[in-house]
């Protein structure tokens, strides 16, 4: 089987995180073609010219990227844009083969506008990788066109580490978008003022993304502590020496920090928004209300005080990402569904 791929890299994720790891847990009868934007003089001076020509409104280096997927279409068994909120403009310009079409939806629904949206009925093979917003989204895309498969996570990469290296006193917080800042710095305050100020929390934020009042004031705190710029062994060992992650959310498709904590055994305390609950939520591990603080605080104490508790919960999660989430088996789900559409066109 011929897949074509586009594909797209984000800047602060490593070799082992990513739905662009997908790919890599192909089957060896699979061949695979990736298109993945380099960020180059060429590519910016080439994808400029086509995007003055056209009068197009994209990034310059993801214009050429988008023009040698789009021609590999025809050839190709499948063709699958990643990251379809990043291409959706495409759906406009790939008509005649659009049953050979997959495209991979990551952010929740309150993320779109409603012109967006409705590109999504051109789409014949739409994977979903939460179960919660899958009515939502079919008011926009026949429910027989939507596929829900997981997000998958490396496993053998991401496990658990020495558990005498485990710090009781840190906190772990990882990642910027749609995450609950005011609902943070009040959870913060509270577990500061109940518990101990020597509890650390440590936040693995890019500085391009801390510029807001809250985390400037989390900031001035001797106990908090801001990462960047990661190996995948340093951020490895981020999520294997902390007690537990507490990332209130605001909203959620698949959450990247939340797959990979699952997958450590890192215990999680987060918010029952978008698609925690596909990913364990209420189940593996228990979810409080959005800004429900005193909740939040409440767990966050059992977790420090209860080992019995924050060590059944982290083994529970470990088990969730083997039975559930390990990259080979999410690898084989995507190319049944490939082979399942296909037959259709038989």
């Amino acid at each position: 089987m011929k897949v074509n791929i586009l594909s797209n890299k984000i800047s602060w994720f490593g070799k082992y995180s990513g739905y662009e790891c997908l790919p890599d847990y192909f089957a060896r009868n699979i061949d695979a073609t990736i298109n993945i934007a380099k960020y180059n003089l060429y590519n910016k001076i080439v994808g400029k010219y086509y995007k003055i020509q056209n009068n197009w409104n994209y990034r310059s280096e993801d214009i050429l990227n988008e023009i040698r997927f789009c021609s590999k279409v025809s050839n190709a068994d499948v063709s699958h844009i990643l990251y379809l909120e990043n291409h959706l403009h495409l759906l406009d310009k790939l008509k005649k083969p659009e049953k050979k079409l997959f495209g991979t939806v990551h952010l929740p629904i309150s993320q779109w506008g409603s012109d967006k949206l409705q590109k999504l009925s051109a789409l014949e093979n739409l994977i979903l990788l939460y179960e919660e917003e899958e009515n939502e989204f079919s008011k926009y895309i026949h429910p027989s066109k939507i596929h829900i498969i997981k997000h998958g996570v490396d496993i053998n990469f991401f496990k658990p580490g020495n558990p005498a290296a485990v710090i009781k006193n840190k906190v772990l917080f990882v990642g910027h978008f749609l995450r609950n800042f005011d609902m943070t710095l009040k959870v913060y305050q509270a577990i500061c003022k109940d518990v101990s100020s020597e509890i650390q929390f440590h936040f693995i934020i890019p500085s391009s993304f801390r510029n807001t009042p809250v985390l400037q004031k989390l900031a001035q705190n001797p106990n908090v502590f801001f990462h960047e710029k990661l190996s995948d062994e340093e951020l490895l060992e981020q999520y294997q020496t902390s007690y537990i992650l507490v990332m209130p959310m605001s909203d959620s498709g698949a959450n990247t920090a939340i797959i990979q904590a699952l997958s450590v055994g890192l215990p999680i305390v987060t918010t029952d928004v978008g698609g925690i609950r596909s990913y364990g939520g209420g189940g593996v591990f228990p979810v409080i209300e959005n800004n429900n603080v005193e909740g939040m605080c409440s767990l966050i104490n059992r977790y420090l005080f209860d080992l019995e508790f924050r060590d059944k919960i982290a083994e529970a999660e470990r088990v969730f990402s083997e039975e559930y989430l390990d990259w080979n088996l999410i690898s084989r789900q995507h190319v049944e569904f490939y082979k399942q559409s296909l037959l259709t066109l038989a």
